[in-house]
């Protein structure tokens, strides 16, 4: 069995942008799929210092726990998640310019990770991907260009899904076990799931214990 079911022989190391980190239901998800060992996840400090200053607007009644959230986040990646050196000319000069400014170092992250493949026996069997629902911003095609892609956060679910829906479904699975203050249903994490365009993975949760 292939450990990362998207590159079979090597590594898929995702860059986690701020948008797929805020939906605590989809990044209680996005986690457990790392944690299952389907993927590397990382993010940049842009993205941590982004998460902790939306967190009051998208959740006003828990306003100050974002903190929180994000150490939870930085122990399930046991701390090796953050991508530095993004903001060096090498790195920063290369990110296509129809790039929107705020999104350039999720980008330059990206380059970053693609160097250090080059340090790998066979850098090709690896993947660089950036999930994020903010791929207007991120100039998809011309990033592709670089060997980087892009990619929305339920589509990233499905594909995990398609290539590994046991792995894929026992990983959902415990994030719905793990709901319980409050109690969270199976069918309201098919409807998030849903709302975010993972309609494979839905549809994999769905049919868990029928």
């Amino acid at each position: 069995m292939d450990r990362h079911p998207l590159t079979p022989g090597g590594n898929t190391l995702a860059i986690l942008d701020t948008c797929v980190l805020l939906p605590s239901r989809l990044s209680d998800v996005l986690f457990d799929l790392m944690l299952e060992g389907l993927y590397f996840a990382y993010w940049t400090g842009d993205v941590e210092a982004e998460f902790l200053r939306n967190w009051p607007h998208v959740h006003p009644n828990a306003a100050k726990s974002g903190a929180k959230r994000l150490k939870a986040f930085q122990r399930a990646t046991n701390n090796g998640h953050l991508i530095a050196g993004y903001d060096d000319t090498a790195y920063m000069s290369r990110v296509p310019a129809r790039v929107h400014d705020n999104d350039r170092h999720l980008i330059a992250a990206a380059l970053v990770m693609l160097n250090g493949l080059d340090e790998e026996d066979d850098p090709a069997l690896h993947k660089i991907m950036i999930v994020s629902d903010n791929t207007k911003h991120l100039a998809v095609a011309d990033t592709r260009k670089l060997g980087i892609e892009v990619i929305k956060a339920g589509a990233f679910l499905d594909r995990l899904f398609c290539a590994a829906p046991s792995r894929t479904s026992q990983a959902i699975a415990k994030s719905l076990s793990d709901l319980t203050k409050p109690p969270y249903s199976k069918a309201e994490l098919v409807a998030a799931l849903q709302l975010h365009g993972a309609k494979a993975a839905a549809e994999g949760l769905e049919n868990i214990g029928e």
